[in-house]
């Protein structure tokens, strides 16, 4: 089964998801919020969260709604959870790196890479962070989670260049949207190239995330036509069983 590729579409207007074996997106639904340029999931909880502006939320896969949770006082786009179920942030100017409360949305700055970096998206390969910074011209970089230090890999090349969502499967494949192509991709995480998977059909993908699907609406099953029948038999049984026992008990007290 293909995994499933949460992202943010229609330039912060939607959340959707992406066939990870097509590249096809598929709108779940208006975000409530404008400009909603991040998207995470929490591998503890499989909660949805979203960013936007400063603000995080919890998305309702059904609908796509965010609900705001609170606000990190830093403009923030990319966010992204380790596997403890710590949720991280990078701010969109400045290079800062944040550790965010996810029931509180407050945010501790932990380092920054410094001026010039436009943090788009971030992802967790292993303890490794990776994140994309740069509009048109990108480049990969791994984040030293101690410091916010940034080393770049390599200059994003190939069928998606404006990258600006990444997200890692179980099996360590990196994924990439193209903002500008409306493209989805695999990206090499040791020299930054990438690979066409295929077109979304949406315009704008930005951050994103592998994530699972809401959990489907279980409906009570209606019983066959031979099913009925054993229970009504069984009903009757049971009828009868109480009548002779109550004639039984009549004829003891007469």
């Amino acid at each position: 089964m293909a995994a499933t590729y949460w992202s943010t579409l229609s330039n912060g207007a939607n959340i959707g998801t992406i066939d990870t074996t097509t590249g096809i997106a598929t709108i779940v639904g208006p975000t409530g919020h404008v400009g909603t340029y991040g998207v995470a999931q929490d591998p503890t909880t499989s909660i949805l969260y979203a960013s936007f502006g400063s603000s995080i939320g919890t998305v309702n896969k059904t609908t796509g709604a965010v609900t705001t949770i609170g606000d990190t006082t830093y403009a923030i786009y990319g966010i992204t959870f380790d596997s403890s179920g710590q949720m991280w942030a990078v701010a969109v100017s400045g290079g800062a790196l944040y550790k965010v409360n996810k029931a509180t949305a407050a945010a501790t700055v932990v380092g920054t890479a410094g001026g010039g970096f436009a943090w788009m998206d971030i992802g967790f390969n292993g303890s490794t962070l990776y994140g994309v910074s740069g509009n048109g011209s990108v480049t990969l970089y791994t984040i030293n989670t101690t410091t916010g230090a940034a080393t770049a890999v390599a200059g994003v090349t190939g069928a998606c260049t404006n990258v600006m969502g990444i997200g890692f499967g179980a099996d360590g494949t990196l994924y990439a949207t193209d903002f500008a192509s409306a493209k989805f991709c695999t990206m090499n995480p040791a020299t930054g190239v990438t690979t066409l998977i295929g077109a979304t059909g949406v315009s704008s993908p930005h951050g994103g995330d592998i994530g699972t699907l809401a959990s489907p609406t279980t409906t009570p099953a209606v019983p066959t036509l031979s099913e009925w029948a054993e229970l009504v038999l069984a009903g009757l049984l049971v009828i009868g069983g109480c009548a002779g026992l109550y004639r039984r008990t009549t004829r003891k007290v007469a």
